[in-house]
This record gives C-alpha cells, sequence and structure tokens, in this order.
C-alpha cells in the first residue's frame, strides 16, 4: 500500500520493482519461453541512487516472478544502462558444457563512463568479466546505454550513445570491439543528450528496413525526455537515415515512455519502455517503490495516408475479457475501452471526486489527452504545469478513427488508429475512475479484467 499517496497507486498488470526506485530497461532477453528483464534500480530508497541491475522473469509478460540483482556498482562505478543476448553459439567462451551464455553488456559510470561485461549460465547468478572494461574511454563525458544486436554480416554489432550522437561496433566474441562507424549530429533529430540506442531490422514489402531508436534527454522542447526513431538501412559499419520525417517522431506521443529498446530472441520487434519522465518521476506519490515500465508492444511498420511508412505498436499482452457494449459503470481498475468515432470527440473518465482524465480527437484531426483534472498534481510543479498537462500528434488517417485506452489504476495508454499512434501517460486520481461519458460521434465498448 503507498505510504506517501493517497491511496495505491501500483498498477497491477505493469512491471514494478518489490520497492525502491527503478527507471530504464536493460537487457531484454527471451529466452526458452520466458522473458527476462532487467532494469536500472536503486534497492535503497523510491529516488534515484546508485544504480543496480534489477532482474526479474515472466511467461506472459503480466505476471513476474522477481530475482535476485543481478549486477551491483563496483570499483568501476554505478552500473548504468545496457543490454543481454544469448550466446548460442557461445562464441565468448563463457559457456558450461551445453548451457550458452546469457552476456550482458552494461555501462560503468565512474570517473568515466565505459562499457563492461558480465556472463551468467544459469540466467540468474552473473560473474563480471576480469577483463573489464571492454571498451574503455577517458575522453568523452557521455559514452554509454551499449545495445547489442545480431551483426548482419556475422557475429555481434553494438550501438553506443555518444553525447549527440550514436557509435557503432563490432565484434567476434563480445569481448573485442571494434568501431566501425557513426550516425549524428547532423539531422533531422530532437534536441537533448541522446541515451539508450536500439538497432534492428524489420521486414516491409518484401525489404529490409532498419530502425534505429534514440532516446533524447530531457529538455524544454521534447516535454522532458522522449525516444525518437529514424528509418533507413545499415550498411555493416553504420546506420544511414533514408527516410527522413518532417519533424522529429518519436515511438509515443505522450510525455511518460522513455528508454524504450526491444528484446533480443522474439520473432518479432517487441518493445518496453519506462513509463515515466525525469523531469518529475522522483516525485511520484507512489510509497514503497517508484515508477514502473509500459506495456510491452510489438512493433510493425505501417503505411500511412498522410504520414508515409511509421513505425506502429500494438500492445503484446491482453489481461483482459471478452468486449462488450459500454453500459455506464467501469469494471474496476484495470480495462480496456474502445472509442470508435468520426470526427472530433471528447471521451471522461470520471471518479466521484469529480476529477476527469479526458482524451479523443480533436477538430484538426489530433489525437489527445488531457490529465489536467486528471487527480493529485501538487507534488511537482512540472507536473501540474500546462505544459505538461495536454498531450496531443496528429493522425495519420483521415475519416473513422479508433482509439483503444488501455488503464491500469495509475497508466493510461491510448492507441489509435492500429497503433499507429500511442500515447503513454501516468495519472493519479484521489479514486478510482468510475464513469465514462462521451460527446461527439463516438460509441464505447469496455473490456475487463479476465480472471487470473
Amino acid at each position: 500500500m503507498s505510504s506517501q499517496g493517497l491511496r495505491d497507486f501500483r498498477p497491477k498488470v505493469h512491471f514494478t520493482p518489490r520497492k525502491g526506485w527503478i527507471n530504464d530497461p536493460n537487457g531484454l532477453t527471451y529466452i526458452d519461453g520466458k522473458y527476462h528483464i532487467f532494469a536500472q534500480h536503486y534497492p535503497y530508497d523510491t529516488v534515484w541512487g546508485p544504480m543496480h541491475w534489477y532482474h526479474a522473469v515472466s511467461r506472459d509478460l503480466l505476471h513476474w516472478e522477481h530475482l535476485p540483482i543481478a549486477l551491483s556498482p563496483d570499483e568501476l562505478g554505478f552500473i548504468f544502462s545496457g543490454s543481454a543476448v544469448l550466446d548460442r553459439e557461445n562464441t565468448s567462451g563463457f559457456g558450461s558444457g551445453d548451457k550458452p551464455p546469457l552476456v550482458a553488456i552494461y555501462t560503468a559510470h565512474g570517473e568515466h563512463e565505459q562499457q563492461c561485461i558480465a556472463w551468467s549460465t544459469d540466467y540468474v547468478h552473473f560473474t563480471k568479466y576480469e577483463g573489464n572494461p571492454v571498451i574503455p574511454n577517458t575522453k568523452l563525458p557521455d559514452f554509454r546505454d551499449p545495445k547489442l544486436f545480431v551483426h548482419p554480416e556475422g557475429g555481434w554489432g553494438l550501438a553506443i550513445a555518444a553525447g549527440d550522437r550514436i557509435c557503432f561496433y563490432r565484434s567476434r566474441d563480445l569481448r573485442e570491439w571494434h568501431k566501425t562507424g557513426e550516425f549524428g549530429p547532423e539531422g533531422n533529430h530532437s534536441e537533448g543528450v541522446w541515451e539508450c540506442p536500439d538497432l534492428f531490422p524489420m521486414s516491409y514489402g518484401g525489404e529490409t528496413v532498419w530502425v534505429l531508436l534514440v532516446s533524447m534527454g530531457a529538455n524544454r522542447k521534447n516535454h522532458g525526455a522522449r525516444t525518437q526513431y529514424f528509418l533507413g538501412r545499415f550498411d555493416g559499419e553504420r546506420f544511414i537515415c533514408e527516410r527522413p520525417f518532417d519533424a522529429p517522431e518519436f515511438i509515443d506521443a505522450g510525455y511518460d515512455n522513455y528508454a524504450a529498446v526491444t528484446f533480443s530472441g522474439t520473432p518479432q520487434p517487441l518493445l518496453l519502455g519506462w513509463a515515466a519522465n525525469h523531469v518529475y518521476a522522483g516525485a511520484f506519490p507512489t510509497g514503497e517503490y517508484c515508477c514502473c515500465f509500459t506495456s510491452a508492444r510489438t512493433l510493425s511498420l505501417m503505411e500511412t495516408p498522410l504520414g508515409g511508412l511509421r513505425l506502429a505498436a500494438t500492445p503484446a499482452a491482453d489481461p483482459y475479457g471478452a468486449e462488450r457494449p459500454y453500459a455506464g459503470a467501469l469494471p474496476g481498475e484495470v480495462f480496456c475501452l474502445w472509442a470508435r468515432g468520426r470526427g472530433a470527440a471528447s471521451i471522461c473518465l470520471e471518479n466521484e471526486a469529480g476529477q476527469v482524465l479526458r482524451f479523443g480527437v480533436s477538430e484538426g484531426n489530433e489525437v489527445y489527452l488531457d490529465r489536467s483534472r486528471a487527480g493529485a498534481r501538487g507534488f511537482h510543479a512540472d507536473f501540474a504545469s500546462d505544459w505538461y498537462s495536454r498531450m496531443s500528434a496528429p493522425r495519420f488517417f483521415d475519416g473513422p478513427w479508433e482509439l483503444e485506452l488501455r488503464f491500469d489504476r495509475s497508466v493510461a495508454e491510448i492507441y489509435g488508429d492500429g497503433g499507429s499512434r500511442v500515447l503513454t501517460a501516468v495519472v493519479f486520481p484521489d479514486s478510482p475512475y468510475v464513469s465514462v461519458t462521451a460527446e461527439g460521434n463516438v460509441s464505447l465498448t469496455i473490456r475487463g479484467e479476465a480472471e487470473a
């Protein structure tokens, strides 16, 4: 139960730590039917502190088994963000018998930011490599968040954020690395220190399109911190953006999805992000824990009439029962509300205290979410400001629309037009929302949480 807020705000189907602070998801890996997640974690307080790696596993992305802390700070520094791969061919030599090693690469944040590795053959207990750091650094102030990927020409590739660009490296054994190229800082990108990159291929129309994700650090133009994406190709040494957008394009038009990266080992790209914003996350009124993750999302490429080729995201797990017409009462605090309409419309969730979470489609054909009256706001001045209260983005379609609102106690996620637009926002209503009203040409259906 929350010890700081008015009530328990812990989501039920979004991942949270048992206690303490959590931020960026790290080391996301799918192995033998289990999803492994690691995360930036401070176990001794509900604010950011010396970073460790949290560890949990799940078979359905909804129910989680919490495991011992995987990595703790050492003489090289705090354990900052990174990634992991299952080294099935034991290229690293860390394997034991017929058990391939899970190899993690992370940033050691000390006097300098340097890249280190650790491995595990039971996928729970990790051993740090005695030869760390494997990519030393004494010059760059920002050099972090290594993301592993299978290199298209064999071996392993690595993307590292370096201030205002992404650096690419290659290795045959995950121990010895050499730099191959860079992307940035030129081009149409958002402001902020570049962080938490990801690079992966997707198939579209018989071709391979490479997607580069870059989390752009906190600044006012970004409304805090947000994750941008680029579409192009990877020539084995560097990423080339071949499909520039008119303006920076984010994976999420909401303000509470940062440091999002994909799992290794899944047949389709599966994304998980931090459902918070560095600007105000440390003040959340959530008691013994602070912050959660977004829902896991399956990614696809979608050709849109108003936006061309775009990245779309849809929920990967479904905790809900059968769909039925909305009849005037919400089925608890975990539900999926479908709104289907044409033209401008406003849908409002309201609680007994008169607090309202509003979303819909504007006269200007934008998907929007307004949390200005949705619940507690006084815990942080920026969270309470008009600047962070309303979020919106233009649709990539004309005509009829569909919005899917997934709500989980204190997390709202909107998937619009097949996931071509997504908005994520946290809210802290004083009491549960109990009713929904709609204005405009719109129909509502609802699904409640299914029986476990």
